[in-house]
């Protein structure tokens, strides 16, 4: 087999990894490899590529698709009023509800969800059950395989699809769609960034080697020590071995540490095009990070709030058909994009970026861990005197 270099498609640097390509090649030609950085990105079989063009052509990066967004959308501060349903979110609960209302009406939902061995990969829900699979964050690059297709499939069939994603996915299946479609719904993320796939296998490795395994599930956002934790259950003993681990604890935060210093991320994060308004997604979903004070429900906070963007008047159909199952808080746009950096500009490039990813490919998480533990005890030592300063100006402002 020969093969054709990613630049025919887009390029260097661009990728996303959307899989647009893979879905549209009427030959079959794209597959999905792991690159030399461990993301999955594009490779052209040129014994089955006709040379239509079509790949490049539809690619997203080349040509983003023309949607009607709000330049500035409609905010709100929102939470579902489901206290169960919310505990089991990353944050306020918001897209459950968008995801119950569209299988209520006989539509189908997809999103990214894990496989048995925790494999992150978008797949579909059609019952009320299968929402769980789907809710919560996922801090790595879900694959999306030959998603875009089995979308198209049912709107063919004339029932409605709620699509739910990182902007570049949600703009890759309006460019694979080549436009909209009257019974697609669609929810972007508010999203830092997709750290790398193979950093992520071997943080699971890791944990398998010192806690016993097999991992039966994965919650990277729980709410059982705060907002930044991880819960873990591991198929040891009777019963089930369940961890819970803060971001903050020792060993398991690299992963989290890794993300939030942007050095694990895919390297188009650092341009992304769709970090500005207008949104691709009829809705954007996110957590309402610096929110300002609530009155009476200030104590809201600590159970999660999401920030919900209305984007387009599909959007304000999602949002008014679930309005009586949440709480709703219109707030200004200016006040959600000064708690998210990436509505208003692009992630930061870390300057050790390139080489971290480089690590990651040829080392353990171990290896890796020992090599960055200084990086590591500064961002912790860092982190703690922004905590202390918090707490002092919360001090100050009671007395």
């Amino acid at each position: 087999m020969t093969t054709q270099p990613l630049e025919m498609i887009t390029e260097p640097g661009k990728c996303t990894g959307c899989g647009v390509c893979r879905n549209l090649c009427p030959h079959h030609a794209v597959r999905m490899e792991t690159d030399a950085e461990g993301f999955l990105s594009p490779v052209i079989d040129t014994q089955l590529c006709a040379g239509c063009g079509l790949c490049r052509k539809r690619c997203p990066q080349n040509s983003p698709p023309e949607l009607e967004r709000a330049e500035v959308p409609a905010a709100y501060a929102c939470w579902n009023l489901n206290d169960e349903q919310r505990r089991l979110s990353s944050s306020g609960g918001m897209f459950t509800l968008y995801a119950e209302l569209i299988l209520s009406r006989g539509g189908v939902v997809f999103g990214a969800g894990a496989d048995a061995e925790q494999n992150v990969l978008f797949c579909a829900a059609h019952t009320s059950g299968e929402i769980a699979r789907l809710r919560c964050s996922k801090y790595v690059q879900a694959d999306t395989h030959e998603i875009y297709c089995r979308v198209k499939e049912v709107l063919d069939s004339g029932k409605e699809v709620l699509f739910t994603g990182t902007p570049c996915q949600v703009a890759g299946l309006y460019a694979f769609l080549n436009g909209d479609r009257p019974k697609l719904y669609t929810c972007d993320l508010v999203c830092h960034g997709v750290p790398s796939p193979l950093f992520y296998r071997k943080w699971l490795d890791s944990l398998k080697r010192k806690f016993g395994g097999p991992i039966l599930s994965i919650n990277m956002r729980a709410k059982e020590l705060h907002a930044y934790s991880m819960a873990v259950e591991f198929q040891v003993g009777s019963p089930l071995r369940h961890l819970t681990f803060s971001w903050r604890g020792k060993g398991i935060e690299f992963l989290g540490w890794a993300f939030l210093s942007n050095l694990s991320l895919r390297k188009c994060c650092f341009t992304c095009p769709y970090v500005k308004t207008p949104r691709f997604g009829d809705v954007t979903l996110g957590d309402f990070w610096k929110l300002g004070k609530l009155g009476s429900e200030e104590g809201e906070k600590r159970k999660g709030i999401s920030l919900n963007l209305i984007n387009s008047e599909k959007g304000r159909f999602l949002l008014s058909d679930v309005q009586k199952r949440a709480r709703l808080i219109e707030r200004d746009f200016a006040e959600a994009a000064a708690g998210n950096l990436t509505l208003r500009e692009h992630t930061p490039l870390n300057p050790k970026r390139d080489a971290f990813v480089r690590d990651t490919v040829a080392y353990d998480y171990e290896t890796l861990l020992h090599k960055y533990r200084k990086d590591l005890l500064h961002l912790r030592w860092k982190r703690m005197k922004m905590r202390v300063k918090r707490l002092l100006r919360r001090f100050l402002r009671r007395r």
